[in-house]
């Protein structure tokens, strides 16, 4: 029980039954073989590619390879920690889930109906998100700092109240009564409306010109750069192949394609590969000399 009188409650823990136990067991143990699994892949790709190439990669690729191996980690780290019985391992399974999810990304990126959308947002993240980022982050240290100087706040937890304040100021959530109940109300109300115009005035507003401008370079070219995200894909699930995998026969010379099986040639001589154009002309000047 807990509380007295009308506001008592009683709380009632159930333990799990032995059902329970053995389900979430074999639950634990079929995610790990797979992280483990899954690892020995990565392992296997870093030893053909290169550690470097590895992580040079780009587009899918860099996507696969980075929530590939945060994910297998994070399902050791968190087995490990759940066998010590460390309480943080809620946290660490917390990222990891969001890592997991964030994986079904990759497999998206090689249809034609989402491929462009996600690479769109990538390119918004690692580009536009960052440099706003980059830029927010000189403002948010001055401005934070300028008002813990005029609030008198003590230590460094006064700092991070400053920071937070300066934070929710970014998306308009911010109390006027904390700006002015201050010995300099004027300047600090000054500032805080400096900030508000620079901030979410012209940075948001230029995060969103430059998300629009992204937006229209991954449309123009949307149909391109899903073929060179679905080349990237196969490319990253070659190199997880081992190689007796790549000599089996069926994996030797099709491919299959929006469910359809196709042949793939691999170039050899580039002056033996010549349009179409070409052989029916030289077909019909053989054909003349022959009449």
């Amino acid at each position: 029980t807990k509380g007295k009188g009308k506001k008592m409650v009683v709380i009632s823990v159930q333990h799990p039954d032995g059902i329970h136990q053995i389900v979430c067991i074999i639950g634990r143990l079929i995610v790990l073989a797979g992280a483990i699994l899954k690892g020995k892949s990565e392992i296997r790709e870093m030893t053909n590619v290169g550690i470097r190439k590895y992580f040079q990669a780009t587009g899918a690729a860099f996507l696969e390879n980075c929530l590939s191996c945060s994910f297998c980690c994070g399902i050791i780290i968190v087995n490990i920690l759940h066998l010590l019985d460390i309480q943080a391992q809620t946290i660490v399974l917390a990222l990891v889930s969001i890592i997991g999810w964030g994986y079904m990304l990759f497999f998206v990126m090689a249809f034609q109906l989402t491929g462009p959308f996600v690479f769109m947002i990538y390119e918004m993240l690692f580009h536009d998100v960052l440099r706003f980022c980059i830029i927010y982050m000189v403002f948010l240290a001055g401005f934070s700092q300028a008002f813990f100087v005029l609030f008198n706040n003590n230590g460094f937890g006064g700092f991070l109240v400053s920071i937070k304040q300066c934070f929710f100021g970014m998306l308009g959530d911010f109390d006027l009564d904390h700006y002015t109940g201050t010995s300099f109300q004027y300047i600090s109300v000054s500032l805080l409306v400096i900030y508000v115009v620079v901030v979410s005035i012209l940075l948001l507003n230029l995060l969103i010109a430059m998300m629009g401008d992204t937006y229209g370079n991954v449309i123009e070219g949307a149909t391109q750069i899903w073929h060179l995200e679905r080349a990237r894909i196969i490319f990253a699930i070659e190199n997880e192949m081992s190689t007796d995998e790549r000599k089996l026969d069926k994996n030797k010379y099709w491919t299959n394609v929006d469910g359809q099986r196709y042949l793939q040639v691999e170039e050899v001589d580039k002056d033996c590969f010549r349009d179409i154009n070409n052989d029916d002309e030289n077909y019909d000047k053989d054909k003349k000399r022959r009449t």
